[in-house]
């Protein structure tokens, strides 16, 4: 029985010449250009024949490299038929979407809306991750896509696209807002920490100064905010986790958004380059994009 090559050196094969670039092969396969090259190299070396001519603008296959592709994507897609043959049939009628979002984007933005994604797909089921740790996306047992509080540069595996500002104001209820003129009332106000603690930075933008009172400290925002619901004092938000409550009057941006403190940061949706394929990651990838679209901010 003659000798098979080694499976890495064929998916390389495989991914280089749908590409007919080792760059984009590299990519896909969350390698080095030089890995890609040198597992070819190695195939070539084994088969005894080049599969690839190198031209002035890029790659192209050989006549042997041209016979030879058909027969490696069949051979993948038989392994891959075959995984799935063995998959739990619950599993299979199942397909989802996995997201992984920190905890206060989940409560207060994405669980909200996800009722339209179900109206839009009813048969795509979402699996939320609410995590503030930074995971592995796009493999086995892997979430599908994330949303994270970042800034670039970002793992040029993943696509990288920016959903939403993180620029902060003040918010309150209804109530407190009532008794707030201008920064200076906040002398005698509860201000609610979360975990980025931007209140500093704040009250020296509005020249204001700390409040006498003592705060309160929480370690997610939506808990700041589910205590500035409760009337308990006055917390910092993006006008993306407080659009639908400002909307409905359960929250008040006292003093405007004018005075707001500009963040590097914003939300921004990453995506294996590989899992756009499939069919609902990506559906679920343009709803969040047309979810997050500006909508009218409240006036100062």
């Amino acid at each position: 029985m003659q000798r098979m090559p080694p499976l890495a050196t064929l998916r390389a094969f495989d991914a280089a010449a749908r590409h007919l670039n080792f760059r984009l092969a590299a990519e896909e396969l969350n390698v080095t250009h030089g890995a890609v090259a040198q597992q070819i190299r190695a195939l070539e070396a084994s088969l005894g024949v080049p599969l690839f001519e190198r031209e002035p603008r890029g790659l192209a296959l050989t006549p042997t490299g041209r016979a030879f592709h058909p027969q490696i994507r069949r051979a993948f897609a038989l392994i891959a038929g075959a995984m799935a043959a063995i998959e739990p049939t619950q599993e299979r009628e199942r397909r989802g979407v996995t997201v992984t979002v920190t905890p206060s984007f989940a409560a207060r933005w994405l669980i909200p809306r996800l009722g339209s994604f179900s109206a839009l797909a009813p048969d795509v089921e979402v699996r939320v991750l609410a995590s503030e740790a930074t995971e592995r996306l796009g493999g086995p047992g892997l979430p599908d896509l994330a949303v994270r509080l970042s800034a670039p540069p970002f793992d040029r595996a993943l696509e990288a696209e920016r959903l939403l500002a993180d620029d902060l104001f003040p918010v309150c209820s209804p109530t407190l807002a009532a008794t707030l003129a201008t920064p200076a009332d906040l002398l005698t106000t509860t201000l609610l920490h979360d975990a980025h603690d931007a209140w500093p930075l704040w009250l020296e933008l509005a020249n204001a100064q700390a409040p006498l009172t003592a705060g309160k400290r929480f370690s997610q925002t939506a808990l700041a905010l589910g205590a500035a619901l409760d009337g308990q004092g006055i917390a910092l938000a993006p006008f993306a986790l407080v659009a639908d409550d400002i909307a409905q009057h359960r929250l008040i941006a006292p003093f405007g958004t004018d005075i707001r403190l500009v963040s590097e940061r914003a939300f921004y949706l990453l995506t294996p380059k590989l899992a756009r394929t499939r069919p609902e990651v990506s559906l679920f990838r343009a709803w969040l994009l047309e979810e997050s679209k500006p909508r009218p901010q409240p006036g100062a």
